[in-house]
């Protein structure tokens, strides 16, 4: 599994949408989609590898907003539904600069089909043990902190 050097992940704050502030200005947000046991991965043609659908908010755009627009672009998936479910802390190890991205989740049905974009090359439901290649690192713990806290509310 190729390891990104240049961020690391902190930890899961589990908290709820109404306190945020204290952590702004927020970073890009996370769109974490699962069908049964496996969840949405899109593979990023520039970086080679699998990452969870996410990116840069735009100008007032809301956090959510950004999860719903980014899933789409990203996937070709329309979740309005999502759900908060809290921040990963993640650290630019160059900088040391900490940033919190908000984190959406919903679980689905069924996926509508993936149009190949600019960004992404492909996407897969991954059950996180077999081998799909390359996948990001932080979006991996993310995922898995992400499981984690599920299982146990």
């Amino acid at each position: 599994m190729e390891v990104d050097h240049s961020l690391e992940f902190i930890e899961f704050l589990h908290l709820n949408e109404d306190e945020l502030h204290p952590y702004e200005p927020l970073a890009g947000s996370y769109a974490i989609i699962q069908i049964n046991h496996k969840v949405l991965f899109a593979f990023n043609r520039f970086r080679k590898r699998w990452e969870l659908p996410a990116g840069k908010r735009e100008i007032n755009e809301t956090a959510k907003e950004c999860a719903i627009r980014e899933l789409f672009e990203e996937t070709g998936q329309t979740v309005p539904n999502l759900k908060f479910q809290g921040l990963a802390k993640i650290r630019n190890l160059n900088s040391q600069h900490i940033k919190y991205n908000p984190i959406y989740f919903c679980k689905v049905a069924n996926l509508t089909t993936f149009i190949p974009n600019d960004e992404m090359e492909c996407i897969t439901l991954w059950d996180l043990s077999s081998d799909i290649g390359p996948v990001d690192d932080v979006d991996l713990k993310i995922w898995i902190a992400l499981k984690h806290s599920l299982c146990s509310n």
